[in-house]
């Protein structure tokens, strides 16, 4: 979201400079005059919500991490799973490793 706010800011910041350039040059006989204060104060307005949202993206992403991946049970600082889940986790991937080595696969086993 913040990324659209801030392309369309500065699209209407671009129309603002087009605006001043044909008045400049007298191209924008029709057109009225507070046309392009108006595309400026918007274009700056969505420039700085967009790149605000932007900055607050990584902040609001750490908030909202802090619970299991599974269940939606709080979990300890840097964790991605509660305890009952990454127990699971560690059994699982210890019974796959263990049918493996019984199997004699040896695409997954340690290399010396």
């Amino acid at each position: 979201m913040g990324r659209g706010l801030t392309t369309l800011g500065a699209v209407l910041l671009l129309a603002t400079l087009a605006l001043w350039i044909g008045d400049a040059i007298g191209a924008t006989n029709g057109l009225d005059p507070s046309l392009s204060g108006w595309t400026l104060k918007g274009g700056a307005a969505l420039l700085a919500a967009g790149l605000f949202l932007r900055v607050l993206y990584p902040v609001g992403r750490r908030v909202v991490h802090g619970r299991c991946a599974v269940c939606g049970h709080p979990v300890e600082r840097g964790h991605t799973y509660c305890r009952d889940h990454l127990q699971e986790t560690v059994n699982s991937y210890r019974d796959q490793t263990r049918d493996r080595m019984l199997r004699g696969d040896k695409n997954h086993s340690s290399s010396s």
